[in-house]
C-alpha cells in the first residue's frame, strides 16, 4: 500500500522542483517531493501521552517509529466524516521522519520555483506554514512546509547557542547575506547569529531577491564575505541562486553555505553540482557558525 517516491528527481540548478499535490478540507495543497520518502494507507497507531494535540499517536515503519501528525486538526480544520481515501505522507528532513495525514493524494507536477508567489500577507504571524502559492492548470495550490509544522509542534521558538568566538576572527567585521523565505527562521538565525557576534547581516526572503541584492553590493563594491542560503524558495530557489554565484566571474569567489533541512544524498550531488562549499541541515546553528570560521578563517574543518 505504499508509494516509493526516491526515484523522482530534478537536474541541480534549473529552479524546478517536484510538487506533491494533495487535498485538506476541499483546498488544494502541496509539498516539495524531496521531503517526501512514501505515501502509505492509514496504520494502526499507538497512542503517545501528553503529546501535541495534533499527533494522533505512532506508527512504526520499516523500522523506524513515526509521530502521525493530524493536519486537519493542526490547521484548525473540522474532522473529516469518511477517512476511506486518506492517505499518510511519510517524510524525512532535518535527520528526522514523520507521517502526516491527509484526505487524498493528487497528484505529482514538475514546475519552477518563479511559478510560485509569496503567501499574501493578511496577518502577523510569522510562524505560518505556508511558503508560497502555486497555480498551475487553473488550479490554486497552497505549498505547505512540513518542516514549520514540525517545528510548532515540537515548540522550537529558538535556536540552540551558537559556536564560541574562536582566535583571529572577528564576526562582527564578516558581512553575511542570508537568504531563506521562513520569518520565523530568519528571526531565530538573526538573533542566534547576533549573539554569536555577527553584526551584518542582509536578509532576503527568497532567491531571486538576494540574487538582486549581490548585483546591487556587486554595483556599490560592498560585496558580502559569505552566503547562507536555503533550498526552497519561491521564484528562485537556494540550489539556483548558488549556480548563478558560482557561474559569475566577479562573485564566485563567494563563498556558499545550503542551510536546509533537505540534507540527502541526492541533494548533496545537487549542491556539490551547483558548486556550494557546504551542505548543513537546519536548525544545527553552531555548525553553521563552524563553517563561517573555517571558511572564513581558512581553517582546516574538524
Amino acid at each position: 500500500m505504499s508509494k516509493q517516491l526516491s526515484n523522482i528527481l530534478t537536474e541541480a540548478g534549473t529552479n524546478e522542483v517536484e510538487v506533491l499535490v494533495f487535498r485538506l478540507n476541499n483546498g488544494l495543497y502541496g509539498v516539495n517531493v524531496a521531503k517526501v520518502r512514501e505515501i502509505i494507507a492509514k496504520v494502526p497507531l499507538t497512542s503517545l501521552p501528553n503529546s501535541h494535540a495534533a499527533v494522533r499517536g505512532v506508527f512504526k515503519l520499516r523500522d523506524h517509529v513515526h509521530p502521525l501528525v493530524d493536519l486537519r486538526k493542526f490547521f484548525g480544520m473540522p474532522p473529516s466524516d469518511d477517512e476511506s481515501n486518506s492517505r499518510v505522507i511519510v517524510t524525512e528532513f532535518n535527520s528526522e521522519r514523520m507521517g502526516f495525514l491527509v484526505d487524498h493524494v493528487d497528484r505529482i507536477y514538475r514546475v519552477s520555483w518563479a511559478d510560485m508567489s509569496e503567501v499574501p500577507n493578511v496577518n502577523t504571524n510569522e510562524d505560518t506554514a505556508l511558503t508560497s502559492v502555486l497555480r498551475v492548470d487553473d488550479r490554486m495550490i497552497l505549498m505547505l512546509d512540513f518542516e514549520r509544522v514540525a517545528f510548532r509542534i515540537a515548540g522550537i521558538t529558538d535556536l540552540e547557542d551558537a559556536a564560541p568566538e574562536v582566535a583571529g576572527i572577528n564576526r562582527a567585521e564578516i558581512k553575511v547575506l542570508l537568504a531563506d523565505d521562513s520569518a520565523l527562521m530568519r528571526r531565530m538565525l538573526g538573533s542566534s547569529m547576533n549573539n554569536a557576534g555577527f553584526q551584518d547581516i542582509v536578509v532576503a526572503s527568497e532567491g531571486e531577491m538576494a540574487w538582486n541584492k549581490l548585483l546591487e553590493m556587486l554595483a556599490s563594491a560592498t560585496l558580502p564575505d559569505i552566503v547562507v542560503t536555503d533550498i526552497e524558495m519561491p521564484k528562485m530557489d537556494g540550489l539556483h541562486l548558488t549556480k548563478r554565484i558560482k557561474e559569475h566571474e566577479q562573485l564566485k569567489q563567494i563563498p556558499v553555505i545550503v542551510f536546509s533541512s533537505l540534507v540527502s544524498d541526492d541533494n548533496l550531488k545537487k549542491c556539490k553540482a551547483v558548486g556550494a562549499d557546504r551542505q548543513l541541515t537546519k536548525p544545527e546553528l553552531p555548525g553553521l557558525v563552524q563553517i563561517i570560521d573555517e571558511l572564513i578563517g581558512g581553517q582546516v574543518p574538524a
